[in-house]
């Protein structure tokens, strides 16, 4: 059962608003303990850089730099498009692949709490979305609101890491292409 098909048995079962009935607050609590939410992109012309020169138009990417912004991107898309009811192995392996190259670097060791927890986050949506799918979690216990943060700020916090990252790598590292991934 999808969101609104929840939200439409939800009404007719319990004559109520819908409003009433989803605790909206609830899905920026984790933002505003971060003090990310409303977040605004501070290096959005380094990402379209990164974005232009090493993203390619399908397809992995053969540099470090493109890879993350690629796969943060598809974590982005898959929450913001499609609710994470695709959530996948691929999806977990680009939290993974992000969080270790971004905190691995030494880069933001003053921001490694707040960077870990966001990229934990986009992680914890996205497997009860997969545990929903699988069964888990019934339509009567299930929290849509739970299901995926599809706010930008969260992402942009995330994508400026990476922007960091790259004016501090500016030389392209090379990386083979993990056939395991097919997103």
């Amino acid at each position: 059962m999808g969101i609104l098909s929840w939200l439409k048995k939800t009404e007719k079962g319990n004559k109520e608003n819908t409003d009433d009935l989803i605790d909206f607050e609830s899905m920026y609590s984790f933002v505003n303990d971060l003090n990310i939410r409303g977040y605004r992109p501070k290096h959005l012309d380094t990402c379209k850089k990164i974005w232009h020169d090493h993203v390619p138009q399908s397809g992995q990417s053969d540099t470090v730099q493109g890879e993350l912004l690629r796969q943060l991107e598809k974590l982005r898309d898959e929450a913001q498009r499609n609710g994470n009811i695709n959530w996948d192995d691929n999806f977990e392996s680009f939290c993974t692949y992000i969080k270790d190259t971004l905190l691995g670097s030494g880069l933001f060791d003053d921001d490694s709490t707040r960077l870990e927890k966001s990229i934990e986050a986009v992680r914890k949506y996205g497997r009860y979305a997969r545990s929903y799918q699988d069964g888990e979690i019934s339509d009567d216990e299930a929290n849509p609101m739970l299901f995926a943060y599809v706010d930008d700020d969260l992402y942009d916090y995330i994508a400026d890491a990476i922007a960091v990252f790259y004016e501090e790598n500016r030389e392209p590292i090379k990386r083979e292409i993990d056939e395991s991934i097919y997103r």
